[in-house]
């Protein structure tokens, strides 16, 4: 049955970080190659330490018109999640779209439904207290982007930005009754001085110099990501993709090198690992993947806090292992580069 999947960012104009846009377009490519139907993208409400940005429409618009898939979008909720249920009685018709615009495709999904999560955890806790019996029926999987992986917490370093956006919101996630494939975005969360930290055992950060994948890609692909690497504000986000200039590049964004976290989950979604040597193959425990997936048993506290151990392979509950350190971050940047190939 068709593998269907919607996708949670916090996707803004400006950017906070453009990494959201190189995952919506490997999305994007996802359902172009017709590996998911794509049931819809949440963004996040703008935070308040974000000022001036809104919610990236224009980019969800451009990859819509590029693969000729139809734009179903929702913006997520203003207000924090908390675990009162007085939470639930207070939210506004429209600070319950995020959460109803998930539960809706629940509902309408037939085959399995998977929920990605690359931002704030805040619309799926929500949804999840709306409305727990849905996930434990019809959720196929949450890959869960977040949080700090080391099985020591007193190494696990300060609190990562998507569980810093809402901490109760993240620690609710491992109370759904379906299953989740955490994806630890460190292992120890280095400080932010560090540029460059180096990939760890159960951590999914890679990096990549973007001159080795965006000349690689199509011209029309190129521009939107110009578009968007850029921070341009012109509304007329149509017009660079149908006179697309791939020699119009800025030294900046050619030369500037991406951090990436949720890369892994994609492929892993689609039963897909991915060899040494960056080649995409069937099977998603496949002997020589650089990546795979544990079963274990996790607790989170209400501060976003993880403690972890193994388990056995009846759980329901699976941590990211990147098991070639060496070679994943190559690895991973060949994948992407491949899976993004499928947009012209």
């Amino acid at each position: 049955m068709t593998i269907r999947l919607l996708h949670q960012t916090d996707l803004f104009r400006p950017y906070n970080d453009p990494d959201d846009h190189w995952d919506l377009a490997c999305v994007y490519a996802l359902a172009a190659s017709g590996k998911v139907e794509l049931g819809g993208v949440l963004v996040d409400f703008p935070p308040d330490h974000l000022p001036g940005r809104s919610p990236d429409v224009t980019g969800i618009a451009q990859l819509s018109y590029l693969t000729g898939l139809p734009t179903r979008m929702a913006v997520g909720s203003s207000i924090a999640f908390t675990h009162g249920r007085a939470l639930l009685a207070a939210l506004t018709r429209r600070d319950r779209a995020g959460a109803e615009f998930l539960l809706n495709y629940l509902r309408e999904s037939e085959g399995p439904a998977y929920i990605s999560i690359v931002g704030s955890c805040r619309d799926l806790a929500i949804a999840a207290k709306l409305e727990p019996d849905l996930f434990r029926n019809k959720c196929a999987g949450i890959y869960l982007n977040a949080g700090a992986g080391h099985p020591d917490v007193a190494k696990q370093g300060h609190i990562e930005h998507n569980v810093m956006m809402n901490s109760a919101a993240f620690a609710a996630i491992f109370e759904i009754q379906c299953p989740i494939f955490w994806m630890p975005c460190f292992e120890c969360v280095p400080p932010e001085s560090e540029i460059n930290p180096n990939v760890q055992r159960f951590g999914t950060y890679y990096r990549f110099n973007q001159s080795e994948v965006l000349p690689k890609l199509s011209a029309t692909l190129q521009s939107y990501f110009t578009y968007s690497l850029e921070a341009r504000t012109d509304s007329r986000y149509l017009q660079p993709l149908l006179a697309p200039q791939s020699d119009s590049w800025s030294w900046n964004t050619l030369y500037a090198y991406r951090s990436m976290w949720s890369t892994a989950g994609f492929f892993h979604m689609v039963s897909q690992a991915v060899d040494r040597e960056g080649k995409i193959v069937a099977g998603s425990d496949a002997d020589d993947a650089v990546f795979g997936f544990r079963p274990v048993d996790i607790k989170c506290d209400s501060n976003g806090v993880t403690t972890w151990t193994d388990a056995g392979a009846a759980s329901i509950r699976f941590l990211f292992e990147v098991k070639d350190l060496d070679s994943y971050a190559s690895a991973m940047t060949a994948a992407m580069t491949t899976l993004l190939g499928a947009i012209q």
